[in-house]
């Protein structure tokens, strides 16, 4: 595993990546805590990720998610499209065989042909958001 920081616009992220096929980059996971919340009329933000994507988009599907308790999901990939996870609450994600701990806020870019699963911790249940960009029906597989 290895650490690497990118920063785009003054905007820092830490991730962690490794394709243990080619050695290239590829999940990137953006951690909230690790980013400065800015002040705003009236409210607070935080520019966790700033995404540049493969491909040019002409859709995507957004999905509310909520692991049960103490529940891992199947590992599965997809072969064409790109996902994003957006943490509601704190979580596991495992990708490629390594497991990354999530907190409420941080993004994750799951690129096409990673094999991903998720785990929610043994006494509540976790929430998230997922992107698929595009959407594409039929385009997961399920891995071991």
């Amino acid at each position: 595993m290895t650490q690497f920081t990118y920063g785009n616009s003054g905007l820092d992220f830490i991730g962690y990546a490794y394709n243990s096929v080619n050695g290239d980059f590829m999940v990137k996971i953006h951690k909230a805590s690790e980013v400065e919340s800015m002040g705003r009329a009236g409210y607070d933000v935080k520019y966790v990720a700033h995404l540049t994507f493969k491909d040019a988009l002409d859709n995507g599907m957004f999905i509310y998610v909520k692991i049960p308790a103490g529940m891992k999901t199947r590992p599965h990939r997809h072969n064409i499209l790109e996902e994003v996870f957006i943490a509601i609450d704190s979580l596991t994600i495992g990708v490629n065989d390594i497991p990354y701990s999530l907190e409420e806020g941080d993004v994750v870019l799951v690129e096409p042909g990673e094999s991903h699963w998720f785990r929610s911790p043994e006494d509540r249940s976790a929430r998230m958001i997922a992107i698929k960009l595009p959407n594409i029906e039929d385009d997961k597989e399920e891995t071991s």
